[in-house]
């Protein structure tokens, strides 16, 4: 995560597996579209089963919230992943910080 300029946690909040659908419906195709726009694709990997680390991110900009990356690794490969809010109404967006015009 430091690539991107995140401060985490050095160990995970949370390790799971997870199943990619073998279909995809509109949530999961909206996901996946933060996913193409970061230069990942998860349909590549429909009916897998992959593992999720979840660590807790200390530095948000401008966000008093509680902030996750979650990071969903296959074969020792970064598949996909995301930056998000634990809040109900909050956000989702892929690894790069947000800019200011956001």
């Amino acid at each position: 995560m430091a690539q991107f300029g995140w401060d985490a946690g050095k160990d995970a909040v949370e390790e799971i597996e997870v199943r990619i659908p073998s279909d995809f419906d509109k949530v999961m195709n909206s996901y996946n579209e933060v996913q193409k726009a970061q230069g990942l694709d998860l349909a590549k990997y429909k009916g897998k089963t992959a593992t999720r680390y979840t660590y807790q991110i200390t530095n948000y900009p401008d966000y008093d919230g509680t902030v996750y990356a979650n990071i969903i690794i296959y074969k020792n490969r970064v598949i996909g992943g995301d930056i998000c809010s634990s809040d109900v109404s909050g956000f989702i967006h892929g690894f790069a910080l947000p800019t200011q015009a956001e």
